[in-house]
């Protein structure tokens, strides 16, 4: 194997000379595709590698469950593409990032290994201040190291990042940001949660003040937001109404490590695996940098959107994220309306769905009622892909793609549902098998697993602590999220949970482990959704709620579970509703 080393191309460029080594890395990996020869990148032991936003390579590459078509272009630090057989080896090194990017990008590649390095953004798009002073009326924050800010006209602009070409900052935001909710962090209890933005650290602010070098003082009409009439309490802001790309994303790829990589921040989104096969996260950390700053993504941190082989996660911990940990799901598009025999018109629903293909010629697909998720004509017919339309072509928008199959579909396929089309389709192609294994999940606002697939899924020996919603997720969607995914084969075992009260009210059941499907209307379906579940030899410390709630499983499994009470509540530990062939044995 060929061994590169990053520092003998730092010479070569004016800009690294100035400490921004964007182009740098650019030339490395162009260099490496050029060998077309197994390689081994090797960056300076225990170094840091800065790489600002102005010369950094732009793609258009639409991406699921972001904003992709409102923000077609994305920006990368570092992006290989087309090339297989490459090692980036870390030795300990830092990268630095400078402006709202993509951290990593791995596109159209085989056999990638990712090693031993981390990564941090010099000013983050997320802002974090914290309560130093609550008086009548008013409220001292502390803004984070590298959380920049100004006053203009009374607010406070928030400034990530100024480039040294243009002077001008990278990206700037107001207050609370163009967000739904506010993140709250109580360093007492350790529970992350969501406030909504009514409840902002600016929610009815009058004037703002800079009062020191990270300091602002905020005057209210009214009292303080209550959240905020604590010391020592965190506020972390970033404008979640809008998802601009994935905070790093493998596309198209095979057979990707990812082993001893720390990421503190991820921008936009989440760590997106989409129509992937086979890709591994060992011994890496989802966790805050050392300055203080608490959020290490916008939104989830492992997302999984339509894959196939096997996801292995282990040994990897996971906090303070802004949602879910760890999502691995397909995603259903609705059967819109028929060409002819064999030919339909799909479309993406959800507005965080559009623009990136979703069969290719070959795939299998399954079609499923959205009010019952029974699939079509009552057995689980495959149809095969002969000709995969993408949306925007032939002429779809970006919400729609023309796709034809080996056979006829049967007239019912464009049945309605009051006055929506009745029937999804899920590529069952791209469906993985998945372990999750020996990982921590810590202070975070939402769930910690979401797994949504037909092939074998084992869950164990990971520790759930400061949850505000259920640790463990499995779900099934064609009506919401459009997150798909029939469960067949999962075991979820010799885990240990704490369930705390949060104070949180969104999320009505926040369990150990909550199975809940999702479908048109209200009513759960008659026949059970999911198959094959078992749950057994966990330990669930009960300090709040219940240990699991149970919905549409068929042949369920629950036994040689340890409850614990921390407190004195007595109540139901474990509910159970439209289940058939239940085995269920609970321990106190």
């Amino acid at each position: 194997m060929k061994t590169v080393s990053f520092s003998d191309f730092i010479g070569s460029d004016e800009n690294a000379k100035n400490g921004d080594c964007a182009v740098v890395m650019q030339n490395v990996l162009a260099h490496i595709k050029y060998l077309g020869e197994p390689c081994t990148l090797n960056l300076p032991k225990n170094g840091e590698i800065h790489i600002y936003k102005d010369f950094c390579p732009v793609r258009e590459y639409h991406t699921s469950n972001t904003d992709s078509v409102r923000f077609p272009q994305k920006t990368f630090g570092i992006l290989p593409e087309d090339i297989e057989n490459l090692t980036i080896e870390g030795n300990g090194c830092r990268f630095v990032f400078h402006g709202d990017m993509s951290a990593l990008g791995v596109v159209r590649c085989k056999n990638i290994t990712l090693r031993n390095f981390s990564w941090d953004f010099e000013s983050p798009t997320t802002s974090q201040v914290t309560v130093k002073e609550v008086g009548k009326g008013y409220a001292v924050f502390e803004a984070a190291k590298g959380c920049d800010f100004q006053i203009r006209h009374g607010r406070v602009q928030w400034i990530c990042g100024t480039s040294p070409y243009t002077g001008k900052p990278y990206y700037t935001q107001y207050n609370a940001h163009k967000s739904y909710c506010v993140v709250g962090f109580d360093p007492e209890t350790k529970i992350q949660r969501r406030y909504h933005i009514t409840q902002s650290p600016f929610a009815r602010a009058m004037l703002c003040k800079k009062t020191g070098a990270n300091e602002i003082r905020v005057r209210y009409f009214g009292d303080v937001p209550k959240p905020w009439q604590k010391i020592g309490m965190t506020a972390q802001m970033c404008a979640s109404r809008q998802r601009p790309t994935a905070g790093a994303f493998f596309w198209e790829s095979e057979e990707i490590t990812v082993d001893g990589v720390t990421p503190h921040y991820l921008h936009g989104f989440g760590w997106l695996t989409q129509m992937c096969k086979d890709v591994a996260f060992k011994n890496c950390r989802f966790v805050p940098n050392e300055d203080g700053r608490l959020c290490t993504s916008y939104a989830d941190l492992i997302h999984v959107s339509g894959a196939g082989g096997k996801i292995e996660i282990e040994n990897c911990q996971f906090s303070h994220a802004h949602d879910d940990p760890i999502n691995i799901h397909g995603t259903f598009t609705r059967v819109e309306n028929r060409a002819d025999a064999n030919t339909l018109r799909l479309r993406y629903v959800h507005n965080q769905q559009s623009g990136f293909p979703q069969f290719h010629v070959g795939d299998e697909v399954i079609f499923y009622a959205r009010d019952t998720l029974a699939p079509l004509g009552g057995t689980e017919e495959i149809f095969t892909v002969v000709k995969a339309g993408k949306p925007g072509e032939d002429g779809n928008d970006m919400k729609t793609m023309t796709v034809a199959f080996d056979k006829p579909l049967p007239s019912e396929i464009c049945d309605k549902v009051g006055a929506e089309p009745k029937y999804v389709a899920e590529n069952v192609t791209y469906t993985p098998e998945v372990t999750v294994r020996g990982c921590t999940f810590d202070s975070i606002p939402t769930r910690g697993i979401l797994c949504t697939t037909r092939k074998k899924v084992l869950i164990e020996n990971n520790r759930f602590d400061h949850m505000a919603m259920a640790c463990i997720f499995i779900s099934n969607d064609s009506n919401e999220w459009y997150e798909s995914g029939p469960v067949r084969d999962m075991t979820i075992r010799s885990n240990e949970f704490f369930i705390r009260e949060t104070g949180q009210t969104e999320w009505k059941d926040a369990p150990a482990v909550y199975v809940h499907p999702v479908v048109k209307g209200s009513k759960l379906p008659e026949t059970p959704v999911h198959k094959n579940i078992t749950v057994e030899n966990n330990t669930v410390h009960l300090f709040h709620d219940r240990a699991f709630v149970l919905e549409s499983v068929e042949n369920l499994t629950v036994q040689n579970n340890k409850i614990i009470r921390e407190s004195g509540e007595t109540g139901c530990v474990c509910a159970i509703t439209a289940c058939k062939n239940i085995n269920c044995d609970i321990q106190e």
